[in-house]
């Protein structure tokens, strides 16, 4: 400790008289007559105050400017080590999104197949209840055209008969003699008896 204080009181004092001489001036110290030696002494002197300021900062600022730059790299490291593991995490975040966009076009794709084969099913229950409709509709119609037939048939055959009794009425009572009359009720009594 003590080595230690006599070396800082003699930097000190070769400090102060350095920068003594430096605030004087040349006219302080130089001579005349002596211009031949000046700039070598000035170049000396420069390289000396420059090796007192080193030894200055490398025995007394050294760890402090040490512990600045490990902060400094300790925070940069820090910064760096925050920004990766951010990056992870939106690395993470992309894959989780491009497997949930895989997912979905696959939901899609499914949901899209089972749109298309209710489609399909509707479609063919649709055109059998059509086709059995239009079966049915057939079948009534034959029906209703078999049934008006059969009536037009019946109604033809009604006036039909209805024309020929009103024609026989005409002609037959002029043409029907007692002896037909006679006959025509022995074969009404012999159909009745034979009942």
């Amino acid at each position: 400790m003590k080595t230690l204080s006599r070396l800082l009181m003699i930097c000190a004092v070769l400090s102060a008289g350095i920068l003594g001489l430096h605030l004087l001036g040349s006219d302080a110290y130089a001579a005349e007559g002596t211009s031949h030696w000046r700039p070598i002494y000035d170049v000396i002197m420069r390289w000396i105050n420059f090796g007192i300021i080193v030894f200055v900062v490398y025995k007394y600022a050294r760890k402090p400017i040490m512990n600045f730059l490990r902060g400094q790299k300790d925070k940069v490291a820090g910064e760096i080590e925050q920004l990766e593991t951010r990056r992870d995490e939106m690395v993470a975040k992309i894959d989780q999104t491009q497997k949930d966009i895989q997912e979905s076009d696959m939901r899609f794709e499914k949901l899209k197949e089972r749109i298309i084969r209710q489609g399909e099913r509707k479609k063919t229950e649709i055109i059998e209840s059509a086709q059995s409709r239009g079966k049915a509709m057939i079948k009534d119609a034959k029906r209703r055209v078999d049934t008006h037939f059969l009536q037009a048939k019946n109604t033809f055959r009604s006036e039909l008969i209805d024309k020929a009794i009103e024609m026989a009425l005409e002609k037959l009572p002029g043409q029907i003699t007692p002896e037909d009359n006679e006959q025509f009720t022995r074969d009404f009594i012999d159909g009745a008896s034979a009942k």
